[in-house]
């Protein structure tokens, strides 16, 4: 039987390495959840307000942040709650907390979005579909022919091919009160 001793090495560097790599997570841990979350967000709070005394176009960079952090206490809480219900063997997807989850998901695009707003594409005004309703408003068109737009531009009169073009007449539905009113007159 061939023995594999001499690949294993000493495993002590790498669990050096290991426990302050976990110490530096506990460390950040227990900073960011050293206090209660009511405290978090009262404190994000005061300093926007702070910030907004000074200038009132300021960003308002800390309710961010007190948002990102209930959406992420949320997702975390309810995630719990799938992971417990799995172990249990009930299925999540069936239950409830899937539309919770769903739900909280949502926000994380939301929350990004705000954070680093692109530029949205602006919206153009369609001056083909003005010109066609307020042409449609109007009823009457007047068109010229573009030979003799230059030579009504130089006598001052109007030009020989100007024609008029109508719509044809809309049907006017007239309700009964209308007609009443109109039976007075």
């Amino acid at each position: 039987m061939a023995s594999y001793a001499h690949t294993v090495g000493d495993p002590s560097g790498i669990i050096s390495k290991l426990e302050k790599e976990i110490d530096a997570v506990e460390k950040s841990v227990k900073t960011a959840f050293d206090r209660p979350l009511a405290e978090i967000l009262k404190d994000c709070e005061s300093k926007d307000a702070k910030a907004r005394a000074a200038d009132a176009e300021v960003p308002l960079h800390h309710r961010l942040s007190a948002a990102k952090a209930l959406v992420s206490a949320s997702y975390v809480y309810l995630d719990a709650i799938w992971m417990y219900l799995k172990s249990k063997g009930v299925d999540p997807a069936s239950h409830p907390v899937h539309r919770e989850l769903e739900r909280v998901q949502a926000y994380f695009p939301k929350l990004k979005e705000t954070e680093n707003p692109q530029e949205k594409p602006k919206q153009r005004v369609d001056t083909d579909a003005v010109k066609r309703m307020v042409s449609a408003a109007t009823g009457t068109h007047t068109r010229f022919d573009d030979s003799h737009a230059a030579e009504s531009s130089k006598t001052g009169s109007k030009p020989a091919k100007e024609r008029t073009v109508e719509e044809p007449p809309r049907k006017k539905s007239k309700s009964k009160k209308a007609k009443k009113t109109l039976g007075h007159l």
